[in-house]
């Protein structure tokens, strides 16, 4: 039986919904998407039953009274609607000149010149495919690690949406390992990783750390990668300020010796979940309505 606390690793979006909000975009532009897309919040604001997940997270974690957080669960719903209007229109090439404040962006360029590619982690807060519009200056491709189960048809229509853009979607094969092969081409190439290192399938390896105070599993992959493949790991984040202004932040390349054995391996991953955990929290409590994981994070 599935845990229903469970993040299940699909896309939620139907691609009825893209394709509108698509056609919006690219006509009128930003502006009257983020007017409908408010409808599109209250609606999920009042019938989406994870949001209690999102209720508890604000008094849980940052000490929200129950009416604080009732309004906030609204704020983050509309957000997270931009957020993915945001996404979309630099996907698709929309006319919108977002400005990026870099906060330690060079760190890209450092691991560019390291000539053995490297990770980017980030989480589900904020928006960091925003901050991906400045990786094309590297002259190099980025990866994006997607499981199989992810809805067909909408990731069909993403990949025509962003085919002018360097983004790689390598596809998690659980049985064959396929994609390790793919991911040590893609290293070899001096190319880029980026991976959510705050959500977790069932069944998958998991690292536990305390997460404001309570024990929660992460996802090891992120960190076993970076360790075995001997690469360079950098921390992430775009979040966002207003509506055309994102604040990109990343950490100094976090590198380790390429792990020979299982010890080295857990000691590396450690090291780097911990730093990771650190700067995720600092970032929801600089950023809190731009949380966006609607599940029990702690189950």
């Amino acid at each position: 039986m599935k845990n229903k606390n469970q993040w299940e690793g699909q896309s939620k979006g139907k691609v009825l919904g893209y394709k509108i909000f698509v056609f919006i975009l690219n006509t009128f532009g930003l502006a009257p998407a983020y007017f409908i897309s408010r409808f599109v919040s209250f609606y999920y604001f009042l019938f989406s039953k994870p949001n209690k997940y999102i209720r508890q997270f604000f008094i849980t974690a940052l000490g929200y009274s129950k009416t604080k957080a009732f309004f906030a669960v609204y704020k983050n719903n509309f957000i997270f609607a931009q957020t993915i209007l945001d996404k979309t229109a630099m996907m698709i090439g929309a006319k919108v000149d977002f400005k990026i404040e870099r906060h330690n962006g060079a760190v890209l360029d450092e691991i560019a010149k390291l000539g053995k590619g490297g990770i980017l982690v980030s989480a589900h807060t904020g928006n960091w495919e925003i901050a991906g519009q400045g990786l094309n200056r590297l002259n190099t491709a980025f990866n994006v690690l997607m499981y199989e189960n992810e809805k067909a048809n909408l990731k069909d229509y993403m990949n025509e949406v962003m085919k002018k853009k360097k983004i790689n979607i390598i596809a998690i094969n659980e049985e064959t390992k396929s994609h390790i092969i793919e991911l040590h081409k893609a290293f070899g190439n001096n190319e880029l990783l980026v991976m959510h290192g705050d959500r977790h399938r069932e069944g998958a390896k998991t690292l536990t750390a305390n997460f404001f105070g309570k024990p929660a599993k992460f996802p090891a992959g992120p960190f076993i990668m970076a360790a075995k493949f001997g690469v360079p790991l950098c921390i992430v984040f775009a979040n966002k300020i207003n509506a055309k202004t994102y604040a990109f932040y990343s950490t100094e390349p976090i590198q380790v010796p390429r792990a020979r054995g299982e010890k080295e391996v857990e000691a590396a991953c450690k090291m780097m979940l911990d730093r990771y955990v650190k700067e995720l929290e600092e970032r929801v409590k600089l950023y809190p309505h731009q949380w966006f994981n609607y599940y029990d994070f702690w189950a």
